[in-house]
């Protein structure tokens, strides 16, 4: 019997809130699984990526740096 060739697929929908109400503004966020409806609220992005990994098990998923060279623009 031939093994079931369908994609694991994990869908996340992440939401970024920005607090301005200082001089110094702070980020907050929520990130949902789509698959399992599961939802958590994030004030450090290592939060929402201990989250996502959960369902995904990549290592090498790291937010963006500033410090890399932006993609060209497409």
């Amino acid at each position: 019997m031939e093994a079931d060739s369908t994609p694991l697929i994990s869908s996340f929908i992440i939401r970024f809130v920005l607090d301005e109400v200082s001089a110094q503004p702070n980020y907050r966020g929520t990130v949902r699984h789509i698959q399992s409806a599961e939802e958590i609220n994030f004030t450090e992005w290592h939060e929402a990526m201990e989250f996502m990994h959960r369902f995904v098990q990549i290592e090498e998923l790291q937010p963006p740096s500033s410090t890399k060279t932006p993609p060209p623009n497409l």
